[in-house]
């Protein structure tokens, strides 16, 4: 699946999660009333599709890691992927709020904590790709020096060279 899919998908499925976790917490309570030791079917369904949503959004990280990569390395600036961009920290920022104040059940608190940390890893990708857009956006001041030309563009150069071994 294409990042540009990806994502929304992801967040819609996180989204998901969040409210299944109140199912989760309404069909534990019975499950002890029963006398049961092991963990309700809806909890071990939720753990696994839990991790399938974890393991989505950190793939998700790597998508972004080349695209950062890419876009360090370009010369052009795209306005539209830019604006999807955008878009796109926005929402990642509200799931993020949202994952925060859910009530998750015990038994998934690792495992929330787990998705939590990949969202977050995205999220600082997508901060990232923002950032290389904002350096084509802004119009760099002039500053007087007695530095040569020549010394001032190799540090440049060096400077650039090392943000794409970062990315």
């Amino acid at each position: 699946m294409p990042i540009k899919a990806a994502a929304p998908a992801l967040i819609v499925a996180a989204l998901a999660l969040v409210v299944d976790y109140s199912t989760a917490k309404l069909k534990s309570p019975s499950a002890t009333l029963h006398g049961s030791c092991s963990t309700s079917p809806t909890l071990s369904h939720l753990r696994g599709v839990l991790a399938d949503v974890t393991h989505g959004w950190l793939k998700l990280d790597l998508g972004y890691a080349k695209t950062v990569a890419a876009i360090v390395n370009s010369n052009r600036f795209d306005e539209a992927k830019y604006l999807r961009n955008i878009e796109l920290l926005k929402a990642v920022r509200q799931l993020e709020s949202d994952l925060k104040r859910a009530e998750v059940p015990s038994a998934l608190s690792d495992d929330h904590i787990n998705l939590r940390r990949a969202v977050a890893k995205v999220r600082g990708r997508l901060i990232t790709i923002d950032g290389v857009y904002q350096q084509f956006l802004m119009k760099p001041e002039q500053f007087p020096s007695q530095l040569s030309a020549d010394g001032l563009r190799d540090l440049a150069d060096h400077t650039t060279r090392r943000l794409g071994h970062l990315a």
